[in-house]
């Protein structure tokens, strides 16, 4: 049988027209392009639901990631709050297996936040990839870096309790990777709702804290390091 890659493809953009106009986007690696495709879709669903007076439809994020960049994701939780203020709009985010870095923060912008009783977040600094000279590395970036740090610091006091910017800002840039279960997240606030998946009558997955070597046992593994830099002169964006 010979297989038409045309007849794939528009098949395949068919489901994904069908899923953004249910408001459903599925959010995966996070990167520059990962950023500017959410931005479209969300931005038309949001506007869909305006124009059909159906506001009270929310859309919904499926997160499965391992992390990206941090000016990427920074851009998705923008144009998530921006869709909000415009169309009043309803966002929320769902996490389905794991969201780690970056993915973590992303979850933080849902009206709704939920993962499942499998699921777990990770939680750490960023990885920067810079070469130059110093008063670009020490002075510029260094700047940049607590930007970024006061911005993440501040979102998740504001989505949590008990705990104020300088708490999460010791926790999340303590040079540790925090991997946290399902249970764990409720107890920080860090989910609003946990989804049940029972495996067999009267069986549960264990909600223990987990610890690098048991996920990895599990199956649960940590995103992979990032790319060495150049030797040209330069930077990359950070990773998280």
């Amino acid at each position: 049988m010979t297989i038409n890659l045309d007849d794939l493809l528009r098949s395949n953009q068919l489901r994904h027209r069908e899923l953004e106009t249910q408001g459903i986007y599925f959010l995966g690696e996070i990167t520059d392009e990962a950023a500017e495709n959410f931005g479209r879709a969300i931005l038309l669903m949001a506007e869909q639901r305006a124009a059909a007076n159906a506001t009270d439809t929310d859309i919904t994020i499926y997160i499965n990631s391992g992390g990206g960049s941090v000016g990427a994701g920074l851009a998705i939780i923008e144009m998530i709050y921006r869709v909000r203020h415009l169309f009043g709009v309803r966002v929320n985010t769902v996490v389905t297996g794991y969201a780690y870095s970056m993915g973590a923060v992303i979850m933080q912008a849902g009206d709704k936040r939920s993962m499942g009783t499998f699921s777990t977040l990770m939680l750490h600094s960023p990885q920067w990839t810079l070469s130059g000279n110093d008063e670009r590395i020490f002075s510029d970036y260094a700047g940049l870096a607590n930007h970024y740090k006061r911005i993440i610091s501040d979102l998740f006091a504001q989505r949590t309790c008990n705990q104020d910017a300088a708490w999460w800002e010791d926790y999340i840039y303590s040079g540790r990777d925090h991997y946290l279960t399902a249970d764990e997240c409720l107890a920080l606030c860090l989910v609003d709702d946990i989804y049940d998946l029972e495996v067999a009558p009267g069986h549960h997955p264990s909600t223990a804290p987990l610890t690098p070597p048991q996920q990895q046992q599990q199956g649960i593994m940590p995103p992979g390091k990032e790319k060495a830099g150049s030797d040209n002169e330069g930077s990359q964006p950070p990773q998280g």
